[in-house]
């Protein structure tokens, strides 16, 4: 069998995300990892949580050790990172790449060119830790009153992590409601939120293009994929936060004054984009609201990030799809450019198949947990397959059979449901036929 149909793309990143998940598992269950006994289930379901940046659990955070929680940070980085990418980052700080590591990793990372990827790992590994340390320090100095000199470290470095990862998991579970009024925690963890789900690529090229500035130099022209992901996740954020403020400003966040209220709404509609953390009672939300982060977190963040969902550029390329089908345009146009076809296809059928799953998904589910509501196995389906991770009363409660399903959706939302599909095809069945087919039309 050949080796590039064996280590495709697909499945090497597939294979590692199942290396590092079963890994922490093991590394969980032993005893100095864990304050009490906690079921291997359940071990599993914290790793497969963490590497899928979901950050929702079914055991207190409290059932892991300092050396439980030291594993679940490193399984947080690996799965908002990448263990491929985090891998690629510290082997270019010390060697130089060979081409076909280079090729692998420029089809990881979607690049169209493997000639600055060195320079691009050593920027997403120098970026990553800087932001942390910073953001931990941040954090520190907020939380010192409220825990010991070691827990306050330890706390403030899993916080940051759990921020930029865009996990949702923090020493507060994912409520930040505690923090409502105080601003310079929010605005810290919605800025660490924002830099982690704005892609890396999108990070990189602004960073470039600042520098050139600064130093007059001849800058290059942002790409269309730095253009959309600015400017939808700007509207995206916006719109989220105008509608939450007029859904919830009367109800959880009434005690709140006008200003505090906007401040919780724009911190709420950069988190529910992946991350999960709230700073609104979800017990007290009416369910137009719950409906709307659910479908909002569908759409998730940006490609080369560490969120998840179907990611800002599929959603603008299937709206631009539709629009050029309004207006009777046989190419899909955004800003000025025509859209391959290749990836108009590959848009529709990750929005298609997302969809699909999320019904399978919710129906099967349904019938591993009869006891539990429609609403509440809709909410625990949708919220793990984009990995948004809000917790819910059943999550605790669930059977394996259900947990197992659980652990599926947030493995295959991370990776993204294309490329789940992908790598269990082989290399010879996706590559592009020499011959077509005679065109008939069908009615519609």
């Amino acid at each position: 069998m050949p080796r590039k149909q064996i280590f495709s793309p697909g499945r090497v990143v597939l294979l590692s995300v199942i290396f590092a998940i079963l890994l922490g598992a093991l590394a969980l269950k032993l005893p100095v990892s864990q304050a009490q006994p906690v079921l291997f289930i359940d071990c599993l379901f914290t790793a497969a949580s963490s590497a899928c940046v979901t950050g929702v659990l079914t055991v207190p955070l409290d059932s892991f050790t300092y050396i439980g929680k030291l594993i679940i940070i490193i399984l947080m980085q690996i799965g908002g990172v990448g263990l491929i990418t985090l891998s690629l980052c510290l082997i270019s700080l010390f060697t130089d790449l060979g081409l076909a590591t280079k090729l692998m990793a420029g089809q990881i990372l979607e690049l169209e060119t493997s000639r600055h990827i060195k320079r691009i790992l050593i920027f997403i590994a120098i970026f990553t830790l800087s932001i942390e340390l910073i953001g931990a320090i941040c954090i520190y100095f907020i939380i010192r009153p409220d825990f010991n000199f070691v827990d306050a470290i330890i706390n403030s470095i899993f916080h940051s992590v759990s921020s930029f990862c865009s996990v949702g998991l923090s020493f507060t579970g994912n409520s930040l409601i505690k923090y409502q009024t105080n601003m310079p925690m929010l605005a810290i963890t919605g800025t660490l939120i924002l830099f982690g789900t704005i892609g890396f690529m999108t990070l990189y090229e602004l960073v470039n293009y600042v520098k050139r500035k600064i130093k007059k130099q001849r800058r290059k022209n942002i790409s269309l994929t730095t253009k959309i992901v600015i400017s939808t996740t700007f509207i995206m954020i916006l719109v989220a936060t105008i509608i939450l403020t007029l859904l919830e400003s009367y109800r959880g966040a009434s005690i709140l004054s006008w200003p505090q209220t906007i401040f919780n709404m724009l911190f709420n509609a950069i988190s529910y984009r992946s991350t999960g953390f709230t700073s609104i009672d979800l017990t007290t939300m009416q369910p137009a609201s719950i409906l709307f982060i659910l479908m909002y977190s569908l759409i998730g963040s940006s490609p080369n990030s560490t969120g998840s969902g179907m990611k800002v550029t599929t959603f603008v390329i299937v709206l631009a799809t539709i629009r050029s089908i309004l207006i009777e345009r046989t190419d899909t146009e955004i800003k000025g450019r025509r859209i391959p076809q290749d990836q108009v296809f590959k848009a529709l059928s990750i929005f298609c198949i997302s969809f699909c799953w999320i019904f399978i998904s919710t129906f099967l589910l349904l019938f591993f947990e009869p006891d539990q509501t429609f609403i509440g196995i809709f909410f625990e389906t949708v919220s793990s397959f984009t990995t948004l991770g809000l917790a819910t009363d059943i999550t605790p409660c669930l059977s394996v059979a259900g947990k197992l399903l659980i652990i599926i959706n947030m493995l295959i939302g991370r990776l993204g449901s294309l490329t789940f599909l992908l790598a269990f095809i082989s290399r010879k069945k996706q590559e592009r036929a020499e011959f077509q087919y005679p065109e008939e039309r069908i009615m519609i």
